[in-house]
């Protein structure tokens, strides 16, 4: 069996992240087509950085899981006086920053340089990790970028315009971040698919709710993902506790997912932080919530907000994200907003107007039907794969 690789900077069943759950499950749907490789660090966590994993190979449903260990961790002080010299465009301060930014793997640099010819693509996931930035640096013919950018200070900085440059083709996540790469950087002649990750229709009461969540079942709203400034949970714990305090209710907030050390919260009795779930239990949480909720302002993708969808729940969403902002206009399928008094008029609406929710509930699941099936992302992948090897000339 032909053979491919993805790169990704944490890989395992028990980490919490957008770009490595889509790693994983992209990995094992591509296994009915290939043998398939990933290429990682030993770190379960990234702030900081460690060696949780033990080195070398282990098989993880069906995929070949090869870890690398880092040989450098993080020092916060330096890593921030680099990041404003890089940021200034100081070239002799670039290595040194990467390899802070981390994981600092370059083991995983020599067994790519080594080994890439061996496969028919290496598809590196996110655009800002040392694994995709060292790896574009070997400016290899088979390279395919799944960058999940947007429009942020860090993306800008010059390290990067060499990272966009060198994949030989693109998977882009969506119409939004496929326009903002091209007109940064270019990339229009470049090889590329649209839309990467398929999104399976749960069968509905399939899954138990946690006990954490059981007691509020059908009385909460859910927010899924890393609790983190970088997904802006801080204005959702406010705004939720402000919503409560205007509109008294039974009504709760419930948090899926861990909590970084540095982000600060501020409890309350409506709001349960449930922590990391199962992937069968999140399926359940999505199902029994009136809907999701998310406050990023950075995202090249939810993959949350289209399982929340294919579970049959509307969605209120940041619409200061371009991203989550189409994501509601194409599937029709939520609300966004973009200050207190919106999200709060967006969540009365939709709890409150039965006839617009059922409608909204129907569309988010007719829209993932229509758009994300894993047959035709597989496909499409596939068909990019042999497109560049014959573009490229790269022996099978």
């Amino acid at each position: 069996m032909k053979k491919i690789a993805l790169v990704v900077h944490r890989y395992g069943v028990e980490v919490n992240g957008g770009a490595e759950y889509h790693c994983r499950v992209l990995a094992e749907h591509l296994t009915s087509r290939y043998e398939v490789d990933v290429l990682t660090s030993c770190a379960r966590n990234t702030l900081p950085w460690d060696n949780a994993y033990v080195e070398g190979m282990e098989i993880i449903n069906q995929v070949n899981v090869r870890r690398f260990p880092l040989e450098k961790l993080r020092d916060d002080i330096a890593f921030d006086e680099l990041s404003k010299k890089v940021g200034k465009g100081e070239k002799e301060a670039e290595e040194e920053w990467i390899a802070q930014m981390g994981p600092c793997c370059p083991s995983f640099v020599t067994f790519l340089e080594e080994n890439a010819d061996r496969y028919e693509a290496v598809i590196f996931f996110t655009y800002a990790f040392y694994l995709t930035v060292k790896g574009m640096g070997l400016h290899l013919k088979n390279s395919i970028l799944l960058p999940t950018a947007h429009d942020d200070a860090s993306v800008r900085m010059p390290i990067y315009r060499e990272v966009f440059a060198a994949p030989a083709a693109f998977l882009y996540n969506s119409v939004e971040e496929k326009e903002f790469i091209i007109e940064n950087f270019h990339t229009e002649n470049k090889l590329s698919r649209l839309t990467c990750v398929g999104i399976d229709i749960p069968e509905r009461g399939a899954y138990a709710l946690p006990d954490s969540v059981a007691a509020y079942k059908d009385n909460y709203i859910v927010y899924v993902g890393r609790i983190s400034h970088g997904k802006n949970f801080g204005e959702l714990n406010r705004d939720f506790i402000e919503y409560k305090r205007r509109n008294p209710s039974s009504l709760k907030l419930v948090v899926l997912g861990r909590t970084d050390d540095k982000m600060a919260l501020t409890y309350s009795e409506d709001i349960i932080y449930a922590g990391f779930v199962t992937e069968e239990e999140k399926s359940a949480v999505l199902e029994n919530a009136r809907l999701l909720v998310m406050p990023s302002e950075y995202e090249s993708l939810s993959l949350v907000i289209l399982e929340s969808m294919a579970a049959g729940r509307p969605v209120l969403v940041n619409g200061r994200c371009a991203v989550l902002k189409g994501q509601c206009l194409r599937s029709n399928a939520g609300l966004y907003y973009t200050d207190f008094f919106e999200f709060e008029a967006g969540l009365n609406y939709i709890l409150s107007n039965k006839e617009a929710y059922c409608q909204m509930c129907e569309n988010g699941r007719k829209f993932v039907e229509a758009n994300y099936s894993w047959d035709k992302v597989v496909a499409d992948i596939c068909n990019l794969i042999e497109e560049l090897k014959n573009t490229a000339g790269v022996e099978a």
